[in-house]
């Protein structure tokens, strides 16, 4: 490839960057991002400066972490204003972290327990958040039943792991939403992310015993893995009672007042 060529490719790999973070910082942010996607080997971690944020972010290379920047960071399907201000926030299904960073960095003073299933996603978490004090990281799954599963599709895209239930030693705690809340001595929450691959069909089928309990509901939507989920969705939040709009490719739930 020339070097025109080569030129004209790095511009339209940047626009998505150029359009949130302005042609200097996002030329810079795209270059990173093309280090992550096609010119690093397989799995090399690298880090994302992403302007305003005090700490890169790091995504392993030729991965879907390079997705789900793109769709949180570049698109920000996190981005959104709530009636209140959380202090206290579930982030299910939080993959490599860039979740729970963006809520900490929106609401610095919330408790945020972000809960993971894939060991590698967690560890990178681990990585990304290490240092938010006011994050909490556990490698467990959110489900529908109390007790352990296993990941089913361990050769899946990073974003992408799926679960079931297991009676193997050494499996991956699971927990019901209410059972965690108890675990963490929280009356309530006032923001649950579900971004669990599927698994939020058995989770809101659980959801009369802790959506009572939730201010703020978001939640991804996986039909295409597990049928169902859409009406369990739709089954657990009543429209009188709930205000439900479209957060990017979330679903935003909130409790009406009054």
């Amino acid at each position: 490839m020339g070097v025109i060529a080569k030129a004209r490719r790095m511009w339209r790999y940047g626009a998505q960057p150029r359009a949130r973070f302005g042609i200097v910082e996002g030329t810079r942010l795209a270059s990173s991002l093309a280090d992550a996607e096609y010119r690093r080997p397989a799995g090399e971690l690298v880090p994302m400066h992403i302007p305003g944020w005090s700490v890169p972010v790091a995504l392993r290379a030729r991965s879907s972490d390079v997705e789900v920047f793109r769709q949180v960071i570049l698109g920000r399907d996190l981005d959104f204003d709530l009636d209140n201000v959380p202090t206290r926030i579930i982030d299910g299904g939080a993959n490599i972290g860039l979740a729970s960073l963006i809520f900490a960095r929106q609401w610095p003073n919330a408790q945020i327990v972000a809960i993971e299933l894939e060991p590698a996603n967690f560890a990178l978490a681990q990585r990304n958040c290490a240092h938010l004090p006011n994050i909490t990281l556990r490698n467990a799954a959110i489900w529908g039943s109390s007790g352990s599963v296993a990941v089913v599709n361990p050769d899946a895209d990073a974003h992408s792991f799926r679960a079931e239930m297991s009676t193997e030693a050494g499996e991956i705690r699971a927990f019901r939403i209410g059972e965690l809340l108890d675990t963490l001595e929280w009356e309530s929450v006032d923001l649950v992310k579900l971004d669990i691959e599927g698994a939020e069909r058995v989770v809101l089928g659980d959801a009369d015993a802790w959506l009572p309990r939730v201010r703020h509901l978001l939640v991804e939507l996986h039909d295409r893995f597990e049928p169902g989920c859409t009406d369990a969705f739709e089954a657990a939040v009543n429209r009188d009672e709930w205000q439900v709009l479209q957060q990017g490719e979330y679903l935003l739930a909130s409790r009406r007042r009054g």
